[in-house]
């Protein structure tokens, strides 16, 4: 039986013991670079957005959604097109992928901080996911705009996030708001491209001091099944994967082998072919990124992420309309909140109303 499908059996079993978590990482060699992503939380509503080019967008801060305070500092057109995923509804993703190759994905983060720069506009944290596929298509270009960009707008009371980057030319990074600054890792600083609910230091630390890194802790992955346990799996099955020409194969073992996630993705940023499943349809779909209308003169489109489609779903997208999209603002926010009396709360009937103001000139009634 060959290495990567006996972990994933030994994967599958121990998956019930762990806590639910995130986890995200990259795969990456002469000729292949993966993204895995597992958003562990709880079952989420949640809709596969295609983004277009050259809309003219504006910044929306958490007052902004949730007051009569109407008012924008900065605009912006849409330079890339790109595919999220979305709990929260048009233009407030929880992670994706632009056409020209860039993966960004927030974990959740209790030691995130704010950071203020006086003289940029606030934008709410999802929207400041969109905001950096709409503009960059590297890394590096992400991280060099971070401080004369929006400031990261978070939940009133709740604590943020981290990120993890990557592009189609096998870089990396992680993003983390401590102590009032970023704190940012690149490629140089990261042993291995992995990432879950620990600061990076933290997480790397900890797996040092097993064998297979020098360390004198024999490591057992049969016996690493708790939730702190994610880094350490991932990490080994990671460093020990011997290229046999199924990269996207293998990124899909080490996700389901830490933890099967509620909503899992694939994505080969040099193929820019994505799969993706969910917990209520287990059934692996894929969409060829290169396929997409990304142009201003084609709708924006949607796929339910509980879509009950097989195989490559590029034809199932239908177009978003206003009233479509406040079905998912609808579900997603209260959830995403995590907040039992904000769906029924007149700051969360203001927001809707907000929403459908800030969209109707981008999406349709």
């Amino acid at each position: 039986m060959k290495f990567w499908t006996r972990l994933f059996l030994i994967g599958a079993m121990m998956c019930s013991t762990a806590v639910s978590a995130c986890s995200a990482f990259l795969l990456k060699g002469k000729g292949y670079c993966v993204v895995g992503f597992n958003e562990n939380w709880k079952t989420m509503p949640g809709m596969i957005v295609v983004n277009k080019r050259d809309i003219l967008k504006r910044n929306i801060s958490w007052e902004n959604l949730t007051t009569d305070q109407s008012g924008y500092e900065k605009q912006w057109k849409s330079k890339y097109g790109s595919v999220t995923f979305n709990l929260l509804g048009y233009d407030f993703p929880c992670y994706g992928v632009n056409e020209k190759g860039l993966f960004l994905v927030e974990l959740y983060l209790e030691e995130t901080s704010k950071v203020k720069h006086p003289s940029q506009p606030d934008m709410f944290w999802a929207q400041w996911i969109q905001y950096q596929l709409d503009h960059y298509r590297s890394v590096k270009e992400v991280v060099d705009h971070l401080n004369s960009g929006p400031n990261i707008d978070w939940w009133p009371n709740a604590a943020g996030s981290h990120f993890f980057l990557s592009d189609a030319q096998g870089n990396t990074a992680t993003i983390a708001l401590l102590n009032g600054k970023y704190k940012v890792l690149t490629d140089k600083e990261m042993p291995m491209p992995l990432l879950c609910n620990n600061r990076y230091e933290k997480d790397l630390a900890n797996v040092e001091k097993f064998d297979f890194l020098g360390g004198n802790e024999k490591f057992d992955f049969t016996q690493q099944g708790k939730w702190e346990d994610r880094y350490n799996r991932a990490y080994y099955m990671l460093k020990n994967y011997q290229y046999d020409q199924k990269p996207v194969a293998y990124a899909w073992n080490v996700l389901n082998s830490v933890h099967a996630g509620e909503w899992q993705t694939v994505i080969d940023l040099k193929k820019m072919n994505l799969s993706f499943r969910s917990d209520l349809k287990k059934e692996i779909k894929t969409i060829d990124l290169k396929k997409l209308d990304f142009s201003v003169r084609s709708p924006v489109k949607f796929l339910d992420i509980h879509t009950e489609s097989l195989g490559e779903v590029n034809k199932n997208f239908e177009v978003l309309t206003l009233r479509k999209n406040n079905e998912y603002v609808e579900k997603g926010f209260p959830i995403g909140y995590d907040n039992k009396d904000f769906g029924t709360s007149e700051t969360f009937t203001k927001l809707k109303e907000n929403i459908i103001r800030f969209f109707k000139n981008i999406l349709p009634g």
